[in-house]
């Protein structure tokens, strides 16, 4: 009989990787006996085939092993998720994921558990973007003896944590797989060598370098919509993301406009096969959606290597783009990330005409004020009126912050301004495109107290502020670029008045100036 967990293996799986350790200690001992007692063309053409193949079959602990893994279900199990913990040790797609969760089975009564689970990536965005969701049946652990208790925490010793993974017993298979390799050479000692007489090529070492494939973004893309073409005949004219990575494991949404459902595809370039395709509930709609045909003007490789020019050089490494409008109706753009450390991580944007955006440096603040004054004039927004409320320029995510906004994690420049029609912001980060926010309306048609001119500050004198500021703080020259910094309307010396703030190194002071530079006093 069929199960959603898919069908089991007759032999468990400790016995199955025990079995593969054993056959690869067997061809490891094989290996280096053959190599030992041979000359060296024998070690080449027979001893480095089975040495490698010995570390092919060998198995090897994963921090996965153990645990409830997503496979081929389309039975999908009513959950409610309390708590969700997941780890990020590495950029792998699945990753071990702590789940607290009441679990409700159809025409069963619900009950509560705790596990580990190799949870995807996407599974565990959409569990986080509700709680009240459904996971796939091979995710969801068998029902307990006693259900979880509200009431009563979990005894010491007993309770399910990331350390216990994978086994320990684990352990046990590289044991035998070298016990096995030691036993056979020893073994067998002598008798490995074979009487053969092979003349001397005068070859005196031989290089092997294993290489990752490598795969065409344009190729992946183009990939995708071919299979979204097969979906249906407006599939092509409802797309709703598109995401490609650097391993070849690709996937698509689309949006069924009869169902409001999406439509997931997945595609491994490395099995060169696609997962069944899945239909999953979603609260995005059309305006979410694009065409295939507003993508005509993409060169994905063209962007892919662009992007990795500019970026900085520690993050020179490609991992993923997806291609999708940040919201209802907004502009078309493909956001790649590269970086394989979590502290390399960056990422940039192109549009549907191909173009990347500029990737710059917001501490040199010349290059900020210049790039601000571009973004203000495209909006429309007059640089020459006193209807700027905040400008602000963050060199660095990690510098100390003045005041929350929408550049707090990423850095870059902002500005807040209130005109005769509306209150709203503009801001732009390294590798984006700037974003225009509206916040409200202006129904009192005054322009706010204490506003100022963009024209009133300049590169010049925020470079003037930040020299003073490093000087009394003893900032070092290299960490000249982790700086906030701000010219906003405040409560200073017992007064509203417009000032300059700014906080400048690792552990700064917010110090005030004036808006020509004159220092006024700390916060």
């Amino acid at each position: 009989m069929s199960s959603d967990r898919g069908s089991d293996r007759s032999r468990p799986p400790a016995v199955r990787f025990a079995v593969r350790a054993a056959v690869a200690g067997a061809v490891l001992g094989c290996a280096v006996g053959l190599g030992a007692y041979n000359n060296w063309l024998v070690s080449l053409l027979v001893g480095v085939p089975l040495m490698v193949t010995a570390l092919v079959i060998s198995p090897r602990p994963r921090r996965i092993d153990g645990m409830l893994k997503a496979g081929q279900s389309r039975k999908q199990i009513p959950v409610t998720i309390e708590a969700l913990t997941r780890s990020s040790l590495d950029a792998s797609d699945v990753q071990p994921t702590l789940v607290t969760a009441t679990i409700s089975p159809p025409n069963d009564t619900d009950y509560r558990a705790r596990w580990l689970t190799a949870m995807p990536k996407p599974v565990a965005a959409t569990v986080l973007q509700d709680a009240e969701t459904t996971l796939p049946s091979t995710l969801i652990p068998p029902r307990p003896d006693t259900s979880l208790s509200y009431d009563v925490g979990i005894a010491p010793g007993k309770a399910t944590e990331f350390g216990n993974h994978p086994p320990k017993s684990t352990l046990l298979q590289p044991l035998i797989t070298v016990l096995v390799a030691v036993a056979l050479f020893v073994g067998v000692g002598d008798g490995w060598h074979i009487s053969v007489s092979l003349p001397d090529a005068g070859i005196s070492s031989i290089s092997v370098e294993e290489t990752e494939p490598t795969y065409d973004p344009q190729q992946q893309i183009d990939n995708l919509l071919r299979q979204i073409r097969t979906l249906g005949p407006n599939a092509e004219n409802s797309i709703l993301s598109l995401r490609i990575t650097h391993d070849g494991y690709d996937s698509a949404s689309v949006l069924d406009r009869r169902t409001g459902e999406s439509i997931d595809i997945d595609f491994s370039a490395a099995s060169e096969r696609w997962a069944p395709v899945e239909r999953n509930t979603t609260d995005l709609r059309a305006p979410r959606t694009f065409r295939s045909d507003d993508l005509a003007r993409m060169p994905f490789t063209a962007i892919r290597d662009e992007m990795n020019a500019v970026v900085p050089e520690k993050s020179r490494s490609f991992q993923t783009m997806t291609v999708a409008r940040s919201g209802d109706d907004q502009p078309v753009l493909a956001t790649a990330d590269f970086g394989e450390e979590i502290e390399d991580k960056v990422d940039i944007q192109a549009n549907t005409d191909g173009v990347v955006a500029t990737w710059f440096n917001p501490g040199d603040f010349q290059t900020s004020v210049t790039l601000a004054a571009e973004m203000l004039a495209e909006a429309g927004i007059p640089t020459d009126q006193p209807i700027l409320n905040r400008f602000e320029i963050r060199g660095d995510p990690d510098s100390a912050t003045i005041s929350a906004g929408d550049i707090q994690n990423s850095g870059g420049v902002l500005v807040e301004y209130t005109d005769l029609k509306s209150s709203g912001s503009l801001s732009r980060a390294p590798g984006h495109f700037p974003s225009l926010r509206i916040y409200s309306e202006n129904k009192s048609g005054r322009l706010r107290t204490g506003s100022f001119a963009f024209t009133e500050v300049s590169a010049a004198t925020f470079d003037q502020v930040r020299n003073d500021a490093m000087r009394r703080g003893n900032v070092d020259t290299f960490d000249r670029d982790l700086v906030d910094i701000e010219a906003s309307y405040r409560y200073v010396l017992d007064e509203y008045q417009t000032v300059i703030s700014i906080k400048s190194g690792p552990d700064p002071t917010e110090e005030i100036y004036s808006l020509d530079g004159q220092y006024i006093a700390p916060k």
